[in-house]
């Protein structure tokens, strides 16, 4: 993997901007979430999640991009995005589908890996979760605006 994998070398509009996930980390940190997130390399159009999978995990972009979609609304994540924020959260299933657009590579942090990582080095997990209420509270305030 690129050691450059998580630097923000400005907003690439691909990111989301405010939703990229743990912007600020070392490669400490990021070295710890990988070793508890396999990643898994997807080509364009193949699928990532399907909506109504039953999956409580994480997804972090690593590198290309993949195709957010509800039916009615689609985004673009690209590295350092992440998606499947409420099903970790809260346990629900997918509401939407997400596919590759380009080659890309996706961590998947399930809850058994978060629950590890947190009893390795609690700090970078409330780190996590603090920034995954930021990322929902990007996108709350997206969907406003949108309204």
């Amino acid at each position: 993997m690129d050691d450059s994998l998580f630097t923000y070398p400005g907003a690439a509009p691909a990111t989301e901007g405010g939703a990229a996930l743990l912007r600020d980390a070392g490669e400490r940190a990021w070295a710890l979430v990988r070793e508890h997130a396999p990643a898994r390399r997807y080509r364009p159009g193949e699928p990532v999640v399907a909506a109504g999978a039953d999956e409580r995990c994480l997804w972090i972009v690593a590198d290309g991009l993949v195709e957010v979609a509800d039916g009615r609304h689609r985004a673009e994540i690209g590295a350092g995005g992440v998606f499947g924020e409420l099903g970790f959260l809260d346990g629900a299933p997918s509401a939407v589908r997400v596919r590759a657009r380009t080659d890309a590579t996706v961590l998947r942090l399930t809850l058994d890996g978060f629950e590890v990582l947190a009893g390795k080095d609690p700090a970078l997990a409330r780190r996590l979760l603090f920034d995954l209420a930021r990322v929902l509270a990007v996108r709350l305030r997206d969907l406003r605006r949108l309204a």
